[in-house]
């Protein structure tokens, strides 16, 4: 083949195979958002809802904090605040922030029972906040501690069972595996925020007692002192710990008119509540 045979032969091949291209495209969309000769074509510019939106929550809650994570079985999680802005959109205010959860993971708060290592999974209230050092400047009640506070929760006695106690009676009897007194975990109570989960009401100073009692105690099978707190070594006993300066910015986000409410638990189970 000589070398203008073998240029008519190429130029061939190119025209042939650019048909083939153009044949393969398909048709132009119209002006108006549709292939030619096949109609309208489904466009999607919608964004899909937010964490906050997939939870059932009343219209009276203008702030929440979710916790979540992928499965049961998970010890870390991620925390963020949400805020509700006057048009009714959750708008992100802080996070994604790692935490540590439990050593045994989430399980439904109904079901959870005292001293296994799990973290309650469900909706509740933040009805207070403590800790060691001083206020940093939360809107919401805040409790700062001395040598002398304590939080039992001892099953063999229900009136004192997840109630804050600013003392210890000398003919109390808490054992040590059912209380915490609260100055020895100066570092994680550095600043915490009480989850209100299986709390009791009706609390009251008792002068027979010498100690804060309630008239409706809590269930005693299902254990208490669930709190935010600053993390410490390795993971809790059913808390939810972060870094001391994501505590100290939660105290003074959470806002006592804003009905706050924490979700926590694996995501798929939260955004069934």
């Amino acid at each position: 083949m000589t070398v203008t045979q073998r240029g008519h032969a190429l130029t061939t091949m190119v025209l042939f195979a650019t048909t083939l291209c153009l044949t393969a495209l398909p048709p132009p969309l119209s002006s108006g958002g549709s292939v030619a000769g096949l109609g309208p074509v489904a466009t999607s510019t919608r964004s899909p809802p937010l964490l906050p939106d997939r939870i059932d929550l009343s219209g009276k809650v203008r702030q929440l904090i979710t916790v979540s994570a992928v499965g049961w079985g998970s010890r870390t999680a991620q925390l963020k605040a949400w805020q509700r802005a006057a048009s009714g959109r959750w708008e992100l205010r802080r996070g994604p922030v790692p935490v540590v959860i439990g050593y045994n993971g989430w399980v439904k708060a109904a079901e959870r029972r005292q001293s296994t290592g799990t973290t309650p999974a469900g909706k509740f209230r933040l009805p207070f906040a403590f800790g060691r050092l001083a206020d940093p400047g939360t809107p919401i009640e805040y409790r700062r501690f001395d040598a002398n506070d304590w939080w039992p929760y001892e099953p063999r006695d229900p009136a004192t069972y997840n109630v804050y106690q600013y003392h210890k009676a000398s003919a109390t009897r808490w054992r040590a595996d059912y209380s915490e007194h609260l100055a020895d975990y100066a570092a994680q109570y550095a600043y915490a925020l009480v989850v209100g989960f299986n709390m009791p009401s009706g609390i009251r100073y008792s002068a027979a007692r010498r100690q804060l009692v309630a008239s409706r105690p809590a269930d005693t099978s299902r254990g208490g002192g669930i709190f935010l707190h600053v993390r410490g070594d390795g993971f809790t006993a059913g808390c939810v710990a972060m870094s001391r300066d994501q505590m100290r910015w939660l105290l003074r986000w959470v806002r006592p008119g804003a009905n706050t409410r924490i979700a926590m638990g694996p995501r798929g189970y939260i955004t069934r509540l």
